[in-house]
């Protein structure tokens, strides 16, 4: 089997995916998540198509510059894009066109943690898959979409 993409289950499981999967493969993982135990799916992209004979264990925890996550519950979800620009990590919340005005007041449950994100950056696991479907497709997300730049 030819592999392009890796998912990682809350930094832990690991499964790679190669082009003849399709979209329950998203939905199921992203409606088991409760935001504690279960609170990520990450979605990275290989840097080359690859049979899974090839995937060693340097390429298997490498982290992903190049990644759709997920972040927080079925209901309340957190989408984040990663790429690099020239070397440089990005790192983006996904979320409805509009103002983001004020102080993000809205709390995701991240394992132990906490995101702060704005009303129209909360999605449920099913919207969730159609970006995770449409990344994993095409490298891009969907069209209609604002981004807003998280810096560490």
């Amino acid at each position: 089997m030819t592999t392009t993409h890796r998912l990682t289950y809350s930094n832990r499981l690991e499964v790679f995916i190669g082009p003849d999967d399709s979209v329950i493969n998203f939905l199921r993982p992203l409606r088991r998540l409760d935001g504690f135990d279960s609170y990520s799916v990450n979605l990275t992209r290989l840097p080359y198509p690859m049979p899974v004979s090839e995937i060693t264990a340097t390429l298997s925890a490498a982290p992903g510059g190049n990644c759709v996550e997920c972040i927080g519950s079925a209901e309340v979800l957190a989408i984040e894009l990663r790429t690099e620009d020239d070397g440089t990590p990005r790192r983006y919340l996904l979320g409805l066109p509009g103002d983001r005005i004020g102080y993000p007041g809205v709390d995701v449950p991240n394992g132990t943690e906490l995101l702060r994100v704005y009303p129209d950056e909360i999605f449920d696991a099913e919207h969730a898959a159609e970006v995770f479907a449409t990344y994993f497709h095409t490298g891009d997300i969907p069209a209609g979409f604002q981004l807003r730049e998280v810096l560490d």
